[in-house]
This record gives structure tokens, C-alpha cells and sequence, in this order.
């Protein structure tokens, strides 16, 4: 009996001196998937994300947006380079949609005078506002845009004749340029549908408010329609003003000025394209955006007139 007290007694000691035979594994880190660039945190009380691609949170804001002419060529570009001066009433002219003489030689001048008037000088320009309303799209990382505006563009063509002379004080002939002007006036309703993908930047939602600061690619498809369209040519004396003027006496005389609708092609559609930033603490959005709009069919009925816009615009809105 003793004995076999003893046997049991080295048996129990045995079994409990012996160590778990199951393999416990410590979690390994590894330090290599962890990237500086991205980052994501989620609780019951906030969501994280920044790097590249960053997940933007739910919200919907209504946008007052602004562009105007900010670049060289005042943001409007002329896709052809030569347009022959037949679809303007000028068969002998060559236009295009730059010039060598600046702004300062079409300055209208007093009659028989070198002194300036305060007359206006007609300039390219491009101008828009509008109201658009942004939506995100969490599930697709996206967010689309939907808005309606009116933009306001006056789209200029030159050409420069230098085939006539005269004969000046000294009884020698003299070399006479004219710069010939023809300006596109119009005011066009403009709407547009797309969207903006975040390519990097950071969001947080933090017990349901949403804030983001990020940058982002823009595309779209935009639609014009022309509410009012003039059409103006005009001549400047460049060359011999101090010697010769027109018969009223201005260094300007005006060709053609008429309405333009007739001749117009009133629906015009064009793809947008673009880089901006964008910054948003609810319930407040700015925003700011280098975009260009391609056109996909011509200004006119029955010529080939096309005119690129490169523009900045920026915004301001709120969430609803």
C-alpha cells in the first residue's frame, strides 16, 4: 500500500511539473506593411484615413462657384490655326486666334489726335458663376457634382493687312497696317455633370461630422446653350496713325456689328478635365480647381470654329 501511495504521488508531481505541450505563438508586427504615406483608424466614434486614395465620409453640400479669365490668351484658345476670313464677310483675310500687336495698339486715340479717349476697347474674356451641388459616394470613393450656371465669353479672332500704302507729308509713300478685330460676344447657359475622385489627402468622421482637406481629379461632361450672341469687326489703323486716320477721325472703324444667332450653333457640348484641392469642416466647403473644357462640336452651323477654355475656378458651400 505504501508503495503504491509513492508510485501515484511521482505521477501527479510529474504531470504538473510537465509544460503545456500546445505551441503558443506571440503575434508577430510586421514592420514592413506599415506605410508612412496612408493611414486608417476606425472606432465606434471616429473613422480615419490619409495617404493616397483617401475614404471620404457621406455629405452633400450646395456649392456658389466662380471662374474668370486667368491665363495667358485669357484662357481661351483657338483649336485651328488659320480661319479663313469667307465665314466673316473678309475673303481676303486669314484670321487666327493671336496677335503680335498688344492690347495698347488698339487703344481708340481722340480724332486727328495721339491723345487716348475713354472709349472701351474690346477684349477676349471668359467669366462664369454657377450653383452645383456635391454628393459623396463612400462606397465608390467618389463624389458627384451636378450644376447650372451662366457663363459669359467673348471669343476674338485677328488678322493684319498689309496691302496698302499712302502717301505721307513728305510727299513719300508710307507703309499703313490695319489690325482687323472680330469679336464673338455670347452669354451661354452652361451645365455640367461629374466627378471628383480624392487622390490624396486625409478625412476624418468624428462623431459624425465630417472634415477632409485632399487633392483631386476632375471629369465631366459639360452642355452650352447660347442665350445671346453679337457679332463686331472692327479695323485699327497700327501702322501710319500719326499720319493717316479714318473719316471720322478715330485711329478705329467698325465693319460689321449685328446679332449672331442665325449663324451660331446654340447647343455645344465638351468635356472638362481637371486638378483641384478641396477643403471641408463641416458644415463649411472651399475649394479650388484648374480645369479646361474641350470642345466637341464647332461654334458654328456650317464652318469649323472651335475654342478651348483653360480657367481656375473656386468655391464656397455648405452642407444640407
Amino acid at each position: 500500500m505504501m508503495m503504491f501511495c509513492f508510485i501515484f504521488f511521482m505521477s501527479f508531481t510529474v504531470n504538473a511539473a510537465e509544460p503545456d505541450s500546445t505551441i503558443r505563438r506571440k503575434p508577430k508586427l510586421d514592420l514592413e506593411s506599415l506605410s508612412p504615406d496612408s493611414f486608417s483608424a476606425e472606432s465606434d466614434f471616429v473613422n480615419m484615413s490619409s495617404g493616397w486614395f483617401p475614404r471620404i465620409g457621406a455629405f452633400r453640400a450646395i456649392d456658389f462657384v466662380g471662374a474668370s479669365s486667368s491665363f495667358w490668351n485669357d484662357g481661351i484658345f483657338l483649336l485651328q490655326p488659320n480661319i479663313s476670313g469667307t465665314i466673316f464677310n473678309v475673303p481676303n483675310l486669314t484670321f487666327s486666334g493671336s496677335t503680335s500687336y498688344s492690347i495698347d495698339d488698339r487703344i481708340p486715340l481722340l480724332p486727328f489726335s495721339m491723345e487716348e479717349s475713354d472709349e472701351d476697347v474690346r477684349e477676349q474674356d471668359f467669366s462664369t458663376t454657377s450653383l452645383r451641388v456635391r454628393h459623396s459616394i463612400p462606397e465608390l470613393g467618389i463624389i458627384l457634382r451636378i450644376g447650372l450656371g451662366i457663363t459669359y465669353v467673348n471669343r476674338m479672332l485677328f488678322a493684319v493687312d498689309k496691302t496698302k500704302i499712302f502717301l505721307n507729308m513728305q510727299g513719300a509713300l508710307d507703309e499703313f497696317q490695319e489690325l482687323h478685330a472680330i469679336s464673338i460676344d455670347e452669354t451661354e447657359l452652361i451645365s455640367h455633370i461629374s466627378f471628383e475622385v480624392p487622390i490624396y489627402g486625409a478625412s476624418m468622421d468624428l462623431f459624425g461630422q465630417n472634415s477632409y482637406s485632399y487633392y483631386s481629379l476632375l471629369t465631366g461632361i459639360n452642355s452650352m446653350y447660347v442665350l445671346d450672341s453679337e457679332f463686331l469687326h472692327q479695323s485699327y489703323i497700327v501702322k501710319g496713325q500719326h499720319a493717316i486716320r479714318y473719316p471720322s477721325g478715330s485711329n478705329i472703324l467698325t465693319l460689321q456689328k449685328r446679332s449672331y444667332m442665325n449663324d451660331i450653333q446654340r447647343l455645344r457640348l465638351g468635356i472638362e478635365a481637371g486638378l483641384g484641392w478641396q477643403f471641408g469642416f463641416e458644415p463649411f466647403h472651399i475649394g479650388a480647381e484648374g480645369f479646361m473644357i474641350y470642345p466637341l462640336n464647332s461654334l458654328l452651323k456650317n464652318h469649323q470654329l472651335q475654342t478651348m477654355i483653360l480657367s481656375i475656378r473656386t468655391y464656397i458651400g455648405i452642407s444640407f
